[in-house]
């Protein structure tokens, strides 16, 4: 039986800690030119980077099955290692056995629309089960330094924005704990980034209820980005955040 929204405005914020492994690498040239940079180099491995700490927040307002959504996740990356091989990135060349330190940040951000759908088993069961699809656009924001021994630095930063959709599903049964399974991608046409994020939570109402009051949820994630241009020798990012262990807090009123 479908459950009609309430007709009144509501508004959430929550923040979440997101903590697991992370690989990948990030291939940066200087205007697309071959020899300007190593194929798919540097790894995160090779600098020392095995696992992530990612902030996430967002803000969200509806009336009724109608609401508007707005977000962001943190990805900051910092790690440092003796290379065993040369690399180049960006038209500098690292030699083998140098020092080097990277710090990188893989942002991004997330707006759009969601409505609700929302269904009971039976009038007057309090179990529900919602269906949240939602039609958006992402902004990666990406930021690249690389320093080395000998005064070798590099540095690159873009922008890139890409349309998304995403699920959300909620089963809440009769008491406090709730489920919640999210999917969110861009859609990657053409050079758009892919942004992929997979989360599946246990939420617990600490006070109130669903439309006002506070939610503790804890879960897992896995979270994908992936950027290559049309350069003839492309800027290439790709990286794989996960599995990830959530945990965060939703306060609705």
């Amino acid at each position: 039986m479908r459950q009609p929204g309430e007709r009144r405005f509501h508004a959430s914020l929550d923040g979440s800690f997101r903590y697991g492994k992370i690989k990948g690498f990030l291939q940066i040239p200087s205007g697309g030119k071959p020899g300007t940079t190593s194929n798919k180099r540097p790894t995160l491995d090779e600098l020392d980077i095995d696992t992530v700490a990612v902030g996430d927040t967002s803000v969200n307002l509806r009336y009724g099955d109608h609401g508007i959504y707005a977000g962001a996740r943190f990805v900051r990356l910092s790690g440092d290692s003796v290379l065993t091989d040369d690399l180049i990135s960006r038209d500098v060349t690292f030699p083998a056995g140098s020092s080097v330190d990277l710090d990188t940040r893989l942002d991004w951000y997330r707006f759009g629309y969601q409505h609700r759908f929302s269904f009971q088993y039976r009038k007057g069961d309090e179990s529900t089960l919602s269906f949240n699809p939602a039609i958006g656009a992402v902004l990666f924001d990406f930021d690249y330094e690389l320093d080395g021994t000998g005064g070798r630095s590099v540095a690159r930063a873009f922008t890139k924005g890409a349309p998304h959709v995403g699920l959300q599903t909620i089963w809440n049964p009769k008491g406090p704990f709730s489920l919640a399974a999210d999917v969110l991608s861009s859609l990657p046409f053409s050079t758009l980034p892919l942004i992929l994020s997979v989360d599946l939570t246990g939420r617990y109402q600490l006070w109130g209820q669903a439309n006002r009051g506070g939610l503790l949820f804890l879960g897992l994630g896995y979270d994908r980005i992936d950027f290559e241009d049309s350069q003839t020798v492309p800027n290439h990012i790709e990286v794989d955040i996960g599995p990830l262990l959530i945990v965060g807090l939703k306060v609705s009123f």
